[in-house]
């Protein structure tokens, strides 16, 4: 790992591959433009933290719309790239804004047009040679457009189909980019002929490559140092936020890079909300506790869940129901390769556990009633440049998994579970979640969360242990 100052790592990601990312960049783009072959157009976000609420600035770093993270490492607001196939000037441009020093020196650096320093600072870092200013945007688009033999602009936006029918995101930054183009092509004289690239984009996009999986080999590593250590130290913790705040501590140490997302700490009948946020109860040794939790590598995330007994052991209860859980989790694991779809992981998974609580759990005596009817939620989703990635509407359910893909592995079991074991009640409401992360691979997958634990004995014997 490089520890000396790096000036532009809030503003570039180099993806871990240090003096060859201006080259993987490269290649993406023009995998992207041989597959197009159009004229595109692509935004990034318009505003950085506190532009548009000032208020909700606090705990708000720049994150990029991930297109544009994926194809030029660009992590900073109001910049668009273009993309142009039939170009004998140039077949790539970045338009960012002006150089500002006055704004540097209250935020730090930025790229930037308006000299020849900044456009050669811009051309050094990025590897993009075409560098332009954000405001000539429309005139340079308008100058492309007339050179093409086919009017099509290619962009992005979110649009997939829900019973039979399409349905688009029409709240954020890329459909109102897509409405800006749409009626600049109107101006022009040209129908709107707007081409969404959103599939050929997420085909290339998601399976991970070297650098990408190294980089989620790195999250996972400090997301389960992170956990190690806060099962050592959880006999000292009394509320959902004690928990949170030193597993998040002990994450962050490690990564500049931010959490993969907002942490769930969900102890006794909080843990069957799935998405949980509150995250400020206090608890008894008597409940469990349900983590949901990772941090970030470059762009890349860790997506972790384990549920443990709050007094560092499980009842008998707990560890029959834990047991049903990750009993699914291993098979979906085992079935889980290239090839196969997401729906028939959600089969196996939910088969399974429903199987179990039936003829394990019900069979011994045991009543219950779930929160949800037969499956509470998808036991996968994809990652890669999002924690949760590919076509929102996951549309991508059905499609056979591609060597490379990164998915969830998360099955869950909600509700209230009462029964008597050697003579004692026990009677809870209860939420276990166990999410690892699989690889696909050629001939199965390869669980890059394996090293992080998760079954009863190695859970128990950590929550035992002494802190150093």
């Amino acid at each position: 790992m490089n520890k000396s100052k790096n000036t532009y790592s809030g503003i570039f990601r180099d993806g871990g591959a240090g003096s060859l990312a201006k080259k993987r960049y490269r290649a993406r783009r023009k995998r992207l433009l041989s597959r197009e072959n159009i004229l595109m157009a692509i935004t990034g976000v318009p505003y950085g933290p506190g532009q548009e609420t000032v208020w909700a600035y606090a705990h708000c770093p720049t994150y990029q719309e991930p297109a544009i993270m994926y194809l030029t490492g660009i992590n900073q607001s109001n910049v668009i790239l273009l993309l142009d196939p039939y170009s004998f000037e140039s077949d790539e441009i970045i338009f960012v804004s002006k150089k500002d020093l006055s704004k540097e020196f209250w935020e730090g650096i930025r790229f930037g047009v308006g000299d020849t320093k900044s456009i050669r600072e811009v051309r050094r870092v990025t590897g993009i040679k075409d560098v332009r200013d954000i405001d000539d945007f429309d005139a340079v688009l308008k100058d492309r457009l007339k050179k093409q033999r086919k009017k099509t602009l290619g962009t992005l936006w979110m649009e997939g189909t829900q019973e039979k029918k399409i349905v688009e995101i029409k709240n954020d930054h890329n459909w109102k980019f897509k409405n800006r183009l749409a009626r600049c092509l109107r101006l022009r004289g040209y129908p709107p002929l707007l081409q969404n690239i959103m599939k050929n984009h997420f085909e290339l996009r998601l399976p991970l490559d070297t650098y990408d999986v190294n980089n989620t080999l790195l999250a996972e590593k400090i997301t389960g140092k992170s956990f190690v250590e806060t099962l050592k130290n959880f006999s000292s913790f009394k509320s959902e936020y004690q928990v949170q705040g030193f597993l998040e501590g002990r994450m962050l140490e490690e990564s500049p890079y931010g959490l993969s997302f907002p942490s769930i700490i969900a102890s006794g009948s909080n843990a069957t909300v799935l998405h949980y946020m509150k995250n400020d109860d206090w608890f008894s040794k008597s409940e469990m506790v349900l983590m949901d939790f990772g941090v970030r590598w470059m762009t890349m995330h860790a997506d972790i869940s384990r549920t443990v007994p709050a007094s560092g052991k499980f009842n008998p209860m707990q560890k029959m129901l834990y047991k049903i859980v990750l009993k699914a989790q291993l098979k979906v694991q085992r079935i889980a390769c290239k090839g196969v779809t997401v729906n028939e992981l959600n089969d196996c998974c939910w088969n399974s556990m429903n199987r179990d609580l039936e003829e394990v759990f019900k069979s011994a005596g045991g009543k219950f009633k779930l929160r949800y009817k037969d499956r509470p939620h998808g036991v996968s989703h994809l990652m890669g440049e999002q924690e949760h990635d590919g076509d929102p509407f996951r549309n991508y359910l059905s499609e056979p998994m591609q060597e490379g893909w990164l998915i969830s592995n998360e099955p869950g079991l909600y509700g209230s579970f009462k029964i008597r074991i050697n003579g004692k009640t026990y009677d809870e409401e209860i939420g276990i979640r166990i999410e690892d992360n699989l690889l696909i691979t050629k001939t199965g997958c390869e669980n890059l969360s394996r090293l992080i634990p998760k079954t009863v004995g190695q859970i128990e014997k950590l929550m035992a242990a002494k802190i150093d």
